[in-house]
């Protein structure tokens, strides 16, 4: 009789028991439902540009952009070749997205009275100047270099989610700023000041309004080594570093 009861009390716990774990799994099941239909259901962009590691040998002068040699230089021509990645998180497109590349005037003026002039060595010196309310940077090699440093606008059109769209739209960076990057290298004096990237979007959940999302790039250097070639009478650069994106 007590062997019955006991066999008994073990199948009625155990019931109880499994009835317990499947309204566990019943819960969970739900939970993970609910938050399902809110991922389909919250409606977002969401834009990111991930930061980037870099690695550049020069040849002669630091006035190049990297990867290639030194190139025609002209207002109207102020791209280098390195560019960011910009993606699209989110689960809905991005539309007519317009990115703006500036720097912050305030730190750029503070940038003019601590170097307006920098003479280095292997010519590697520039200045700062106005022309016509414009301000222009100058980098001295056998002929001067001029950029002007403005804010650059440009269309990038939509950006759809990462499932639409597996690469990146490029954001190009300015060449003025790959050479300060460049004497920076070899120049710890040199504080440059911060580069922005500003994308402004249309928000398709909120009656199309104008969005923006800013990023600062915050470079880092990692390695700088200056190397001469006696043999050919050249001199070699390799830098290596990293753009934070903050």
């Amino acid at each position: 009789m007590k062997i019955q009861l006991s066999v008994l009390i073990i199948s009625i716990g155990g019931a109880v028991l499994a009835t317990f774990i499947s309204v566990i799994a019943v819960l969970r099941l739900k939970k993970s439902q609910t938050a399902t239909d809110d991922q389909k259901n919250s409606r977002e962009v969401n834009l990111a540009m991930p930061s980037k590691t870099f690695e550049a040998e020069l040849h002669q002068s630091l006035f190049q952009d990297w990867g290639h040699g030194v190139e025609g230089e002209s207002f109207q021509d102020d791209k280098s070749n390195v560019y960011l990645e910009v993606y699209n998180h989110g689960n809905i497109p991005a539309e007519n997205v317009i990115v703006e590349i500036t720097v912050d005037f305030d730190e750029f003026n503070d940038f003019m009275k601590d170097h307006a002039t920098l003479n280095g060595n292997d010519n590697h010196s520039f200045y700062l100047s106005k022309e016509e309310e414009k301000n222009v940077i100058s980098f001295y090699k056998e002929e001067t270099i001029k950029h002007e440093i403005n804010v650059h606008h440009e269309e990038l059109g939509t950006i759809y989610p990462d499932d639409a769209a597996k690469q990146g739209i490029k954001i190009h960076l300015p060449k003025w700023y790959i050479y300060l990057l460049n004497i920076k290298a070899f120049n710890e004096s040199l504080d440059l000041f911060s580069l922005n990237i500003i994308l402004v979007y249309k928000d398709q959940t909120n009656g199309n309004k104008l969005c923006t999302k800013e990023f600062m790039i915050e470079p880092e250097i990692h390695m700088a080594k200056r190397e001469e070639d006696p043999a050919n009478k050249k001199v070699n650069y390799r830098i290596k570093g990293e753009l934070i994106m903050e």
